[in-house]
């Protein structure tokens, strides 16, 4: 038996290593080629160019896994089957279930290997790829496109509304047309504006995190007061954080970190980060928006588990009763990888708005694959 285990595993591993490559191939493709083309074209450096381009492949092999598995298998048995040779083994007694036991061990070896390097490896090849691009695209490319974002209190509320009208320009590494709306401190007056800071220009002061500069700074009170007691009205040809006239107002983000913080792919956290950040957000009363990251922590297991399954799919699926060339293969490996991934999308969409349990959502593209293996392999004759 350990001959027949053998034979599968030969047969499977050449077509499992050409899928892998070709499925790599074309992900990268139709995922990133014209964008790094286009930072290649916009003076990025090649070498920088070649790294953001082999962090971006980390994520897309634990994508490949499962379609070169499928296509290993559906290749291998419509090799066997079209040399007959499947016939000869079910003479020699060993039955359809037992051909199919190595494709199975061999699924959850590369099931295994996958989960491992979804932990180990895509977070921060992930984390580096983004922050490589942000760092080009910022050095190169200016931006008149408004950028807005909310700087929030431990509880939740807002503390701060920024809007920069005027994008940035990367020659003075400086935002434009910069508003900020700080809002009131007192429980009583939860949610209204307290003051309000418009500036031509800000930049980051000596690359600390928290002190900035402004020019052509104009400060004015919004709290009411009708007796015109805390009249803040005042402008400043430049001012930094320490030197403006009201001390609590305050910018964390600059270009870079500003797209960093707008950048959503779970990838780039394993699964426990992601866990702990899912219970965080609950802790804070936000349940619905963390639906969609539950969807995406299962999946970080259930993407895995379907090298496995369409392993076993793509064994019966080999075995036709007359010879045909790889192009069927192909042609069928390709069919069942995109119904996989429309179903995958289904459940996602759905579980995300809370139609389904997350769990249930992300697993039911497998659990289905899984029943149409068993149905496919029960079916097989011998």
């Amino acid at each position: 038996m350990q001959r027949v285990d053998r034979l599968i595993w030969r047969e499977m591993l050449g077509p499992f290593l050409n899928g892998f490559f070709l499925f790599l191939s074309l992900l990268f493709g139709a995922a990133y080629l014209l964008k790094v083309t286009d930072l290649l074209v916009a003076g990025v450096p090649l070498v920088m160019v070649l790294r953001i381009s082999l962090y971006s492949l980390a994520g897309l092999i634990t994508q490949c896994l499962p379609m070169s598995m499928l296509l290993g298998s559906l290749l291998a048995f419509g090799r066997l089957s079209g040399d007959s040779e499947h016939i000869a083994l079910f003479a020699g007694g060993v039955s359809f279930l037992r051909l199919a036991r190595p494709v199975a061990a061999m699924g959850l070896v590369v099931s295994v290997i996958t989960i491992a390097w979804n932990e180990t490896v895509v977070p921060p090849a992930m984390r580096a790829y983004y922050t490589m691009v942000q760092e080009a695209t910022q050095d190169l490319m200016a931006t008149t496109t408004p950028l807005t974002y909310t700087i929030k209190r431990d509880d939740g509320s807002v503390d701060e509304y920024i809007s920069i009208s005027g994008g940035y320009d990367p020659k003075s590494k400086r935002l434009l047309g910069v508003w900020i709306c700080k809002m009131s401190d007192d429980p009583k007056r939860k949610g209204q504006p307290e003051v309000g800071l418009y500036a031509d220009w800000a930049s980051r002061l000596g690359g600390t995190i928290n002190e900035w500069q402004y020019g052509n700074v104009y400060v004015k009170s919004l709290k009411p007061d009708p007796e015109g007691r805390f009249v803040l009205d005042s402008f400043m040809q430049t001012a930094s954080t320490r030197t403006l006239p009201t001390k609590n107002v305050r910018m964390v983000h600059d270009l870079r970190s500003l797209m960093q913080s707008q950048t959503v792919d779970n990838r780039q956290m394993t699964f426990r980060a992601l866990r702990a950040k899912i219970n965080a957000e609950r802790e804070k009363g936000n349940y619905k928006s963390t639906l969609g990251d539950e969807v995406d922590l299962w999946e970080k297991l259930s993407l895995p588990l379907a090298t496995m399954i369409f392993g076993l799919l793509g064994a019966p699926l080999g075995v036709r009763p007359q010879r045909s060339g790889k192009a069927v293969g192909f042609g069928i490996a390709i069919s069942l990888i995109f119904l996989y991934w429309v179903i995958y999308r289904w459940m996602y969409v759905v579980g995300k708005s809370g139609g389904i349990p997350p769990l249930v959502a992300s697993f039911s593209a497998c659990f289905l694959g899984l029943l149409a293996a068993g149905w496919l392999v029960s079916r097989t004759r011998q």
